[in-house]
């Protein structure tokens, strides 16, 4: 048992023993695996319109999973439009800019959205499908609109580098006005992210009630307790290269690679886990592992889902905490709000600043 595992024996429950290598685990596997796209938002449209045609659910379960890999692209381009727009604004809206930085820590601590396992069957007996086809178009249709308000923000920051220069200390004319219309687009980019955020937190509490039927087995708790252990883990792994030696047995095919990793689990031997879906990404990449980019611990958490639910149905876990999510929310209305007060505060001094009359008595720094 390797040491950081030492403290957890209370923790997480030792897995069920493994049955012989499966060709059925691995093709149950492939068919929860879905296509390699280069792009994270061409992957989920062509998602929505598999699962909008669909009627056995077999699309509609892996919903969670695509759509956080999207969020967490939309974030890291969320976050270089809001800190470049912050950077070109001056001194008189630095303090909206600092509202707006506030704003985006509290989106990228949203990083880990809670992703849900359940099997198709489960889904459509608890009468749920056409419920998630619903949500995912409320979905899309938030997707749309953020991606409009972004490309209206980015093109106005990119004519404003343009006429102005972008260039830290660089002497600009008074450029007050559109300096504002660029914090107006940036609000309403903010504001709509938030919008796509709650529909997600929306679709996740509307799959959770699945888990208040009679013979549905609830295993969030099981899968939560093994993600901690994978992060633990983890975060060795992060500092060095573990070698291992991976009988070649283990590496003839999938389904015996499978059973190498259920093995490594149940041994409690975390770090070896999240090297070995490594390894066997270089040896089957784009397949039943993931790709180099995929979090090996999702990876990890799915394999064990499916095996532990091998052959039986009404098997569901929420992985990801709703309350942390309900309160990301809260906080970004509140921010929202704040800016939103600010951006017309300024616009009220702007207005008062044209005013022949008023002009030498006002400033539009507050």
């Amino acid at each position: 048992m390797s040491s950081q595992d030492e403290g957890d024996q209370d923790g997480f429950p030792e897995v069920q023993a493994s049955p012989p290598p499966s060709p059925f685990l691995s093709a149950i596997l492939a068919a929860f695996q879905p296509a390699t796209y280069d792009d994270e938002e061409e992957a989920w449209r062509c998602h929505v319109n598999q699962m909008l045609s669909e009627t056995d659910g077999s699309c509609a379960v892996y919903t969670f999973h695509v759509f956080s890999r999207l969020f967490q692209n939309i974030q890291r381009k969320f976050d270089t439009l809001t800190n470049d727009s912050v950077s070109f604004l001056g001194e008189s809206l630095q303090r909206i800019g600092t509202k707006f930085k506030s704003s985006l820590e509290v989106m990228m601590m949203c990083s880990e959205c809670p992703t849900v396992f359940v099997d198709a069957e489960t889904l459509v007996s608890c009468g749920l499908l056409e419920t998630l086809k619903f949500s995912v178009l409320e979905l899309q249709e938030h997707l749309d609109t953020y991606n409009s308000k972004r490309e209206a923000a980015e093109q106005w920051l990119n004519n404003c580098k343009r006429t102005f220069g972008a260039g830290d200390g660089i002497q600009r004319p008074n450029t007050d006005a559109q300096e504002l219309e660029l914090c107006r687009r940036l609000y309403k980019l903010h504001f709509q992210l938030l919008l796509l955020f709650q529909a997600y937190c929306k679709l996740i509490s509307q799959v959770d009630t699945i888990k208040k039927e009679a013979e549905v087995i609830n295993m969030s708790e099981e899968l939560a307790r093994l993600e901690t252990c994978l992060k633990e883990a983890k975060l060795i792994s992060d500092n060095y290269i573990e070698e291992i030696d991976i009988p070649e047995a283990y590496q003839a095919n999938t389904e015996t690679a499978i059973h190498c990793l259920i093995e490594t689990l149940r041994s409690r031997e975390f770090l070896s886990a999240i090297a070995q879906v490594k390894t066997f990404r270089s040896i089957w990449p784009n397949d039943i592992f993931g790709n180099v980019e995929d979090d090996p611990i999702q990876t990890l958490l799915h394999i064990y889902f499916r095996h532990q639910t091998l052959g039986q149905t009404g098997s569901f876990a929420v992985v990801g905490s709703n309350q942390d999510m309900s309160e990301a929310c809260l906080k970004l209305m509140e921010l929202n709000l704040e800016i939103r007060e600010s951006l017309r505060i300024v616009q009220s001094y702007q207005v008062l600043a044209k005013a022949p009359s008023l002009g030498n008595m006002v400033s539009t720094g507050f």
